[in-house]
C-alpha cells in the first residue's frame, strides 16, 4: 500500500493539492512565467512590441497586435523566460531597443520618451 499512496501523494504536493479550495495555486519558489508588464510612460502611443528571446533577427509577432499601447496605458504580455531583446514601435515611427533585458528578474518594462527602462 505505501509503494502505491507515496508516488500519488509526490503528485498532488507537486500539483499544489495542499491548497485550500477555492484558492488559486502559487507558483513554486523560483518559477518564472514570462509575464511582463509594459508600462507606456512616453508622450506617444505605442504600435508595436516585441520581446525575442533570439537576438534582433528573429522579432516574431507584434505582442500588442491587433491593439495599442496610448500614453499612460499599461498592458501584460507573455515573453519566453530568460534573457531577451526588447523593440518598441511608436506611433511616429521611432522604434527603441534593448538587449539583455532578464523577464523573470525585471519583469516590468518602463517605456520612456527617450528610453527602456526594465525594472522589478
Amino acid at each position: 500500500m505505501i509503494t502505491r499512496t507515496l508516488p500519488l501523494l509526490l503528485v498532488l504536493a507537486a500539483c499544489g493539492g495542499t491548497q485550500p479550495p477555492g484558492t488559486a495555486p502559487s507558483a513554486p519558489i523560483g518559477w518564472c512565467g514570462g509575464r511582463v508588464e509594459l508600462r507606456n510612460t512616453a508622450s506617444v502611443t505605442v504600435e508595436q512590441a516585441y520581446i525575442s528571446d533570439g537576438g534582433h533577427a528573429d522579432w516574431g509577432p507584434d505582442l500588442l497586435a491587433p491593439g495599442t499601447l496610448p500614453p499612460g496605458g499599461v498592458q501584460q504580455v507573455t515573453a519566453r523566460p530568460g534573457s531577451s531583446s526588447v523593440r518598441i514601435v511608436f506611433a511616429n515611427g521611432r522604434a527603441a531597443e534593448m538587449a539583455g533585458m532578464d523577464v523573470c528578474a525585471t519583469p516590468i518594462l518602463l517605456i520612456q520618451q527617450n528610453a527602456l527602462l526594465a525594472q522589478r
